[in-house]
């Protein structure tokens, strides 16, 4: 089973006007389930923010193994990324952009505050959670190979995931300097971390909807971010067996 993850209804509803989910009891109201193409889909809408989505993943890998994690939706572009409204991201890692100290001198990751764990036991925390690079290297050149998206750049590179969406331009450039990412989210880094734990891999891919660091509505195209990234989920999920050989060799 291959399940997709996204963290609200808006940011799936043309994926489910085009495959036939139905409601699936394994999370009553967040998950629907389907079979396409010769494959089993479930997808949860997993909430906003990064307790939302790590409760909500959680709950779901204690009742289930799938195969892959899909994790899609909307997401703001760092300057440096190039990316516009319109084109798509895919994560190489995900970042906890907000995790740290905030002082008279600026932030603090708390990777670099220096706590480490008395006993020699597991992590106290985690500031990064690198990504499984086979999924999102063969899903991006199949996207970039598909007609429908010649007219979209498809990026590749780190995802920050927030608290709080940086509507200046000031906390847009400290958290893409601090970071190198390409791609702000509120949902991914806590997915990575749970998935990681329960050894599940996991791609992730964002439609751009808003440029970081502006709260201007006339720069954000919500719309245009979330159609993006579910044209992209299907076009993947349509060749899925390619997808899966070329990603687990």
């Amino acid at each position: 089973m291959i399940c997709l993850v996204a963290a609200t209804s808006y940011e799936t509803a043309l994926l489910r006007r085009q495959l036939p989910f139905q409601p699936d009891p394994l999370l009553a109201g967040q998950t629907f389930s389907c079979r396409f193409a010769g494959e089993n889909f479930l997808l949860l809408h997993c909430g906003i923010g990064p307790i939302s989505a790590a409760y909500g993943l959680t709950r779901l890998l204690e009742r289930s193994t799938p195969e892959v994690l899909l994790v899609f939706g909307c997401g703001g572009s760092y300057p440096a990324s190039d990316l516009a409204n319109g084109d798509l991201a895919l994560a190489t890692s995900e970042y906890f952009g907000d995790l740290g100290i905030a002082d008279s001198s600026g932030f603090i990751p708390l990777s670099a505050a220096g706590l480490k764990h008395p006993d020699a036991g597991p992590p106290l925390f985690c500031q990064q959670v690198e990504l499984i690079a086979n999924w999102q290297t063969t899903a991006a050149d199949l996207l970039q190979q598909a007609a429908g998206f010649a007219g979209v750049r498809v990026g590749q590179g780190p995802f920050v995931t927030v608290n709080t969406i940086s509507g200046t331009r000031e906390l847009c450039l400290q958290l893409e300097k601090r970071t190198g990412g390409i791609c702000e989210n509120m949902e991914g880094a806590a997915l990575a971390q749970v998935a990681a734990g329960y050894q599940v891999p996991l791609l992730e891919l964002r439609g751009i909807s808003n440029p970081c660091g502006t709260r201007d509505r006339c720069d954000w195209d919500l719309p245009a971010g979330m159609e993006v990234a579910q044209r992209a989920i299907l076009r993947l999920l349509k060749d899925f067996p390619h997808l899966r050989s070329l990603a687990c060799n």
